[in-house]
């Protein structure tokens, strides 16, 4: 398995990812989480680990992005519950063959 790092505003749909996802207390539902080459053990024992594949790539709306306009991007990723909102220059590991 080899891994490369890209924005993501570089992904594509079918593009797969390394990712993980917790319920926060903090927002009251299911965050993702990007991994990267300084993720550490106990980030992977918080978070899962696991591939998944972008399905669907979303821009905000515009009603949406009155404070933060056109920064991020809405991925919803199978296998992980719900959509997740992420910084267009977030960067994420995506798995190739």
């Amino acid at each position: 398995m080899k891994t490369t790092r890209v924005k993501i505003s570089d992904l594509e749909v079918g593009d797969q990812i390394l990712v993980g996802y917790a319920y926060s207390e903090w927002y009251g539902r299911i965050e993702a989480h990007l991994f990267g080459a300084k993720t550490t053990g106990r980030e992977r024992q918080h978070w899962g680990y696991a591939t998944g594949t972008i399905s669907k790539i979303e821009k905000p709306r515009k009603s949406d992005t009155a404070f933060q306009a056109g920064k991020y991007l809405i991925l919803t990723i199978d296998g992980v519950p719900d959509r997740h909102r992420f910084v267009k220059w977030t960067k994420a590991t995506v798995v190739t063959d």
